[in-house]
């Protein structure tokens, strides 16, 4: 019994539970945090600049939604020593779990007392052998929500010895420990309700005064969203919220959306008794959109009641399971889906605190029955539940060493979500990129098609599904060359799946335009009529006049197309646009110029090179061929008057002084 008591029994135990997951890879959403976020990749080094800027903005340069300095730092920090290794991140993350578990042992031991060592052991116990933790401590990205749990929990802890032994500088440290686990996530803001919380249950001070007491939390309270303010655009999101993202969206009614965020309310109270089917993912159409009356809506609203209620009854009667469900309430209340919509209906890593609170609650209830049987029963349920969740931690870890293993584990616990089933083709095509071997390539293909599918009829709207099948389609075409006929078909099915996007749905995305154009332009390659390539060199150009936006490449390539065509009015219609938009990419202009005078087509060659001309006057050579041009016309004063303006800048043309002397007839 005494060395449960000991700090490092709580640190070393939950080390090991995670040690299995120190040769993982990078997995998910680590991309956004680590391997493709700018800032981190440049080290240390870019650590001001983290903090001058949005969580995402070195991912995507957004200045919204989120920030989480600290946390980008940490990653920074492991890049300039460890060179983003997954072996190092993972390690960090594991210690820094048994940190995490080790000062909320520590805190929870003065907040309880001595003579209640006992349900202090139960409380760190399960949570720390707690099913649910696996994303938070198994995945790197969630590397804000375990640091916002630690600064939080070290914060608490300090300030808990402070009440026990009124030494200031503890006080001066919770204070900057909750600052520090504000700037780790946000969701740690409301952590401000727990110190007055602490202080009330530990000391004799009536409830409204505790907040006069602890007033000093507020300060890194308010510098946080100062911050915040200063860097973000936006504080909250702004942008309508993707269904695909969170299912809520497609709530109809606030009654709906109501009582399904009840449901999926009763949803995380299951997972937090029974962590069983855990997955990474919950999206459409996995938690569907319900009306009142049905029965997971009732449940959640009984489970939210009972919480309530034992909150209320706590702080009332002053009884620490009023400090559970403030714990619970104030940790789960910014990603609830209740107040304001965020990007996820539900995550098992939102409830890394929560799910304090219901321990809490759940161990102080159980202490009241043992009161009344024999205390051996306790253990046997205790030691029960730590044994099944030991058990399922373990396994649920190895679900996490690679995306190819998470998905699939996703796909088999949530069918019904769209983005388990896109994500797992989406993994299944680059692993079939990564392949040397054709057919096996192509096997890997048939496999992600197949999981697009099904993300297809989930949620037909999701324009990344018909992106990734182009794409795919367009891949496995390439690979079988030598059967024509199999390789049409195959660029066939691409087509179709692209133009139901844009056709039926009306999907306005680039890369959709661009899959399009790849697979027509494999398609005019292969061994057609002339009508036929005619035919599609006329659909890549209209294809390309579908973009709302063009970049130079597609105004090269329309060119390209309206140059084989032989189309003047094509060539000098988008000949206008390349001047207008990208003047520094007219070259192709000059080239187009030079093969229609080899072909004596003067006129639309002098009309190609003035339009070259004007993006690039200075250029004496093309000034030069455009006065040729304009003789070989018969305008030969105005050939004249070309001459002797290039010569008026560089007297040193000595093609254009041979031209001009021809022309004047100088010997």
């Amino acid at each position: 019994m005494r060395v449960l008591e000991k700090w490092w029994f709580w640190f070393i135990c939950s080390v090991l539970l995670y040690a299995n997951t120190f040769k993982h890879s990078y997995t998910i959403d680590d991309i956004i945090s680590i391997t493709k976020n700018k800032l981190v990749q440049e080290g240390v080094s870019a650590i001001p600049e983290i903090f001058k800027h949005s969580y995402l903005y070195g991912y995507d340069g957004r200045e919204d939604e989120s920030y989480r300095p600290l946390t980008l730092a940490s990653f920074a920090v492991e890049r300039s020593f460890f060179d983003s290794s997954p072996t190092a991140s993972h390690m960090v993350q594991v210690l820094l779990y048994g940190l995490c578990v080790t000062v909320l042992f520590l805190f929870l031991k003065n907040l309880f007392g001595e003579e209640r060592k006992k349900t202090v052991i139960a409380i760190c116990a399960l949570f720390m052998l707690h099913p649910i933790h696996t994303e938070v401590v198994a995945n790197v990205k969630s590397r804000d929500e375990l640091l916002a749990a630690l600064f939080l929990f070290s914060a608490l802890w300090y300030f808990s010895k402070y009440l026990i032994n009124q030494v200031r500088f503890s006080y001066v440290i919770a204070v900057v420990l909750f600052f520090a686990a504000t700037l780790s996530k946000e969701t740690a803001v409301l952590g401000v309700l727990l110190f007055p919380a602490t202080y009330y249950f530990m000391s004799s001070t009536r409830f409204k005064d505790v907040f006069t007491y602890n007033a000093v939390f507020a300060i890194p309270f308010l510098l946080y969203f100062g911050l915040r303010a200063l860097v973000l655009t936006d504080v909250l999101i702004q942008d309508p919220i993707d269904p695909v993202s969170n299912s809520l969206a497609l709530a109809s009614s606030s009654g709906e959306l109501f009582a399904s965020n009840l449901a999926i309310f009763s949803k995380y109270i299951q997972l937090c008794f029974f962590p069983v089917k855990l997955s990474w993912d919950y999206s459409v159409a996995t938690l569907p959109i319900q009306s009142f009356g049905t029965l997971s809506s009732i449940i959640g609203l009984l489970f939210l009641l009972i919480i309530l209620g034992f909150t209320v009854f706590g702080m009332l009667r002053r009884e620490l399971i009023g400090f559970g469900g403030l714990v619970f309430l104030s940790a789960f209340a910014l990603t609830s889906n209740f107040f304001f919509l965020i990007n996820c209906p539900l995550g098992e890593r939102f409830m890394f605190i929560p799910v304090l609170g219901l321990i809490i609650i759940c161990v102080l209830m159980l202490d009241k029955l043992i009161e009344r049987t024999k205390p051996v029963y306790g253990i046997i349920v205790l030691i029960g539940v730590c044994s099944f969740f030991v058990g399922r931690t373990i396994i649920r870890n190895g679900d996490w060493r690679d995306n190819l293993h998470i998905y699939e584990a996703g796909v088999e616990v949530c069918p019904n979500s769209v983005k388990t089933h896109f994500n797992l083709g989406t993994e299944y095509l680059e692993q079939g990129n990564k392949r040397t071997d054709p057919n096996q390539r192509i096997e890997w293909y048939k496999s992600a098609i197949e999981q697009f599918n099904s993300a297809k009829r989930i949620y037909p709207e999701y324009v990344n599904i018909y992106e990734n099948l182009g794409f795919v389609y367009a891949e496995w075409g390439k690979l079988i060359a030598a059967d024509h006929a199999l390789q049409r078909e195959v660029y066939q099915k691409g087509l179709k799946e692209i133009d139901s996007a844009i056709l039926v749905y009306g999907m306005d995305k680039p890369t959709l335009h661009q899959n399009k154009i790849f697979i027509l332009e494999q398609l005019v390659k292969m061994d057609l009529s002339a009508q036929e390539k005619t035919e599609l060199m006329l659909l890549i150009i209209r294809t390309v006049d579908s973009k709302t936006v063009k970049n130079s490449e597609d105004l090269q390539r329309q060119l390209y197309y309206f140059n084989i065509l032989e189309d003047r009015e094509g060539l000098i219609r988008i000949g206008k646009d390349l001047v207008s938009d990208f003047p520094k990419d007219c070259g192709i202009l000059f080239e187009f110029s030079k093969n229609y005078f080899t072909g004596k087509n003067y006129t639309l060659s002098l009309e190609l090179l003035e339009l070259y001309l004007q993006a690039n006057p200075q250029d004496l050579s093309a000034a030069s061929n455009r006065g040729m041009l304009l003789e070989i016309m018969g305008k030969k004063n105005e050939a004249l008057a070309v001459y002797e303006n290039i010569l008026a800048v560089d007297p040193n043309q000595s093609h254009t002084r041979v031209l001009y002397n021809n022309l004047k007839g100088i010997k």
